[in-house]
């Protein structure tokens, strides 16, 4: 097994961004993943032991590290100049160049077929990407993909606040303006980026698990087959499986599972969850 650092790969706006590379022998199908809100390449070790697995079964596995890394960072740009990057300043469509230098980058370092898989927000903006670009990919696996909107809702007694300071910021052309008050108690973030995810109608609420509304129309166009799965010891947000089944209206071959005694990043569980995707891909070769 060869496992490489990327550290040479710009986004179309001219971000870098670096990636690990599981290679495979044989260059025929890559796993491009996309990490949750303020992951990093060090963070998600299931990831790490998916990737070790897959390769060693001839199957590419390139991990992303994307411009919502971190809470804050500053991204090298071609330029040599640095941008002021990380959750905390992330706009959510920004994530489809991100997406797009992953897929680019697969097909230079030689694969043929891809399967996006995100883990957490990663899978929102798959979906989003999925809606807007209608990739020729083999597939999706969505780990523990969340209602964005529904948890913000249940967790920030604020919210109303925050939405309308975030405005008034933005409306003043203070856009990069820290809200007064902490995010989900341990992080601060932009007005724009608060405004940019849970104002109403978001492109980020594309899985309205918790009110069920009518606004899965991002979802639906998934036309290709999906695999999704949650830790047992998950929140509810994150375990309606059998809902995503039913609003998954496209797409003809969807498998979910629930990963049992384990939390948000499977611990303990990791093999399991690397089996669970690999024998998923099998079917496909």
């Amino acid at each position: 097994m060869n496992v490489e650092f990327i550290n040479d790969a710009y986004t179309n706006d001219g971000l870098r961004l670096p990636m690990i590379h599981f290679e495979s022998n044989k260059k025929d199908i890559c796993v491009i993943f996309i990490h949750g809100m303020c992951q990093t390449i060090l963070d998600n070790y299931f990831a790490t032991v998916c990737g070790e697995l897959l390769s060693k079964n001839n199957i590419g596995f390139l991990y992303e590290h994307n411009r919502g890394h971190s809470i804050e960072n500053d991204i090298l740009m071609k330029d040599g100049s640095y941008e002021r990057c990380g959750c905390m300043y992330e706009i959510f469509e920004d994530c489809i160049l991100d997406i797009n230098l992953a897929i680019e980058k697969a097909k230079e370092l030689g694969y043929k077929r891809y399967i996006l898989m995100g883990h957490s927000y990663g899978c929102n903006k798959l979906i989003y990407y999925y809606y807007k670009k209608h990739p020729n990919i083999l597939g999706l696996v969505l780990a523990s993909a969340p209602d964005m909107i529904g948890l913000q809702l249940l967790r920030q007694s604020d919210y109303k606040k925050l939405i309308n300071e975030a405005k008034d910021n933005i409306d003043k052309g203070n856009p990069t303006k820290i809200l007064s008050n902490l995010i989900e108690n341990y992080m601060y973030m932009s007005s724009q980026t608060y405004y940019n995810w849970f104002k109403k109608d978001s492109n980020l609420d594309n899985l309205p698990v918790m009110d069920n509304s009518d606004n899965w129309f991002q979802f639906e166009s998934i036309d290709v087959p999906i695999l999704t799965f949650s830790g047992s010891e998950e929140t509810d947000n994150y375990l309606h499986l059998d809902l995503l089944k039913d609003k998954a209206k496209n797409c003809n071959n969807f498998k979910y599972k629930t990963i049992n005694q384990t939390n948000h990043f499977y611990v303990g569980k990791e093999k399991e969850v690397s089996f669970l995707v690999l024998e998923w891909i099998n079917n496909f070769r």
